[in-house]
């Protein structure tokens, strides 16, 4: 029993990687598809060009610097694709797999994420509810990983048994 509720539990993280990767491509293409990107949007957009300006952007740069924060939202998604494309190819040629590339894809995730939610501090954490069923899948999806490794179970013990004790033979 134990045994199928591993293999669930690692059919889970991939598949929660899975939607994890969906979310943070189609937020792309959606950035993408604006005019400015994600200038436009209400609060997102002063929390770009505030932090532009902190860093001393020039003016003519902000725009690409809104389009290297889509891109950058592509390559999350990208990274989460290529840790379920590598974990499917080592279990089909080698038989195994270990969930290191899906352990570095979630954290990478979770960082992006609590990353693109500071924006969400300066107007008066709106934008943060947005980003905690994110945050959540990434935690959940890393604990049905490491349950799936068998990290936290225990394993099964021998029962004990009492050592006869031995003769001491004089010399």
């Amino acid at each position: 029993m134990s045994m199928v509720l591993r293999y669930l539990a690692r059919c889970g993280a991939y598949s929660i990687t899975m939607l994890l990767a969906a979310v943070w491509t189609v937020g792309g293409l959606e950035s993408l598809t604006r005019p400015l990107y994600d200038l436009g949007k209400p609060l997102i957009g002063d929390a770009i060009i505030l932090i532009a300006r902190t860093i001393a952007l020039p003016s003519e740069a902000i725009v690409l610097f809104a389009l290297m924060l889509v891109g950058l939202k592509f390559m999350v998604g990208a990274f989460l694709l290529a840790a379920l494309f590598s974990a499917a190819y080592e279990k089909i040629h080698f038989g195994s797999s270990d969930d290191a590339m899906l352990d570095v894809a979630l954290l990478t995730s979770a960082i992006a994420t609590v990353a693109s939610a500071l924006p969400g501090l300066l107007h008066g954490g709106e934008l943060l509810l947005l980003v905690i069923g994110e945050l959540m899948l990434c935690v959940i999806a890393s604990a049905l990983a490491i349950y799936g490794r068998g990290f936290l179970v225990k394993a099964e013990l021998p029962q004990p048994v009492r050592i006869e004790p031995a003769v001491i033979s004089a010399r």
